[in-house]
């Protein structure tokens, strides 16, 4: 032991040498603390757990469209290992529009969104989505993969009226519209219209269009921009079918501030989803199009904004034609006013439904009606 105490004490005395002046240096111990420090070092350490993770408990809740649904799905989830590990939740092919908490990491990877997590420990996880299905004559499929969890359930709110739901292979509730899905690797669901639902029967429209803004700028060569604000009243979430008509291209799309990118469905029709969460939602829509080139010296075109399927209270529309025209008359179904400029109109429909508000513009170059 003397051996060691004297080696300690040349170490704290020589604490400025730099580690190099040690070379050659050496350490002398009994044997039995040599042979306690091997057989320390034999011993197995803490035993790793069997698995890395679960999924505690999911809750899986949806409100269902025409052909698409929005919902929600909350998880709770347990990793069981002190490094860092995903944990994967639910497939890809949803989209996902929000995450509770937002600091939550979310990795896709695989085919499936992943939560990332630090550490054995719990976690709670929250993602809002949409979910597009695939029509097959009156009925509608959706499917995605899931983790399967012990805990794990479905509710539809509303419940769809005249439709039969199947979740295949859940058991389903005493209440309507709720299923315990137990440790199910795929969400599969299929929605059919019930057979001798009565014709006629009067359904209150989901969404109205309180008030719908428009600002339209078209230049000499008939090429127009479009900015448009709707806004709209549901009650749920909706499926917003908007036609802009022929030749026209989306530039931009905000849905209650948020970006989203609206689904072509043909016939030059897109779908917008409003979020079940809002009960108004603002709906900022822009879009270029074409009409006819405008004539050197006097001429005509036609203009609509979209048609949609919902009702519209009320529809203003700014109409601003080149600087260097002014329009003469004006014929369509809207009714039409003098703008602030002398190459502005001002539009107005009220109440209509499917039904495109259209203008048919005569216009001329001012100076042309002067006198040499």
């Amino acid at each position: 032991m003397k051996v060691v105490c004297t080696f300690l004490i040349a170490i704290c005395l020589g604490l400025q040498l730099r580690a190099e002046n040690l070379a050659g240096a050496a350490v002398s111990l009994p044997y039995t603390e040599l042979k306690s420090l091997i057989e320390a070092g034999k011993r197995p350490g803490l035993p790793e757990s069997p698995i890395p993770f679960a999924i505690l408990s999911a809750e899986y809740r949806l409100v269902p469209g025409e052909v698409s649904m929005s919902g929600m799905a909350a998880f709770e989830v347990g990793s069981f290992r002190q490094g860092a590990i995903l944990i994967p939740l639910i497939s890809d092919s949803l989209v996902v529009s929000r995450i509770e908490p937002a600091e939550a990491a979310i990795v896709v990877r695989d085919g499936f969104y992943n939560l990332l997590v630090e550490g054995a420990k719990r976690q709670s996880v929250t993602l809002h989505f949409d979910w597009r299905g695939k029509r097959d004559g009156d009925s509608v499929s959706f499917q995605c993969g899931i983790t399967p969890s012990a805990i794990s359930g479905l509710s539809f709110s509303p419940m769809p009226e005249g439709v039969n739901v199947d979740v295949t292979g859940a058991v389903q509730e005493s209440k309507s519209g709720a299923w315990h899905l137990g440790p199910l690797g795929r969400l599969e669901i299929r929605m059919a219209k019930k057979s001798g639902v009565q014709a006629g029967t009067v359904v209150a429209m989901p969404a109205v269009v309180r008030e719908a803004n428009s600002a339209m700028r078209i230049v000499s060569d008939g090429t127009f921009f479009n900015a448009s604000t709707w806004k709209i009243r549901h009650n749920t979430a909706v499926t917003w079918k908007l036609t802009p008509g022929a030749d026209t291209q989306v530039v931009s799309c905000l849905v209650g501030g948020r970006p989203v990118a609206p689904v072509l469905t043909g016939n030059n029709t897109i779908e917008i989803r409003l979020p079940e969460s809002e009960s108004d939602t603002t709906v900022e829509l822009s879009y270029t199009g074409k009409s006819a080139a405008f004539a050197p010296v006097r001429g005509e075109f036609s203009v609509s904004l979209p048609a949609t399927d919902l009702l519209v209270e009320r529809s203003d529309w700014s109409l601003v034609l080149p600087a260097a025209y002014a329009p003469l008359a004006v014929d369509g179904n809207c009714e039409f006013f003098p703008g602030d400029q002398k190459n502005e109109l001002r539009l107005r429909k009220e109440l209509c439904r499917g039904e495109a508000p259209t203008v048919r513009v005569f216009y001329q170059k001012p100076e042309t009606n002067k006198k040499p």
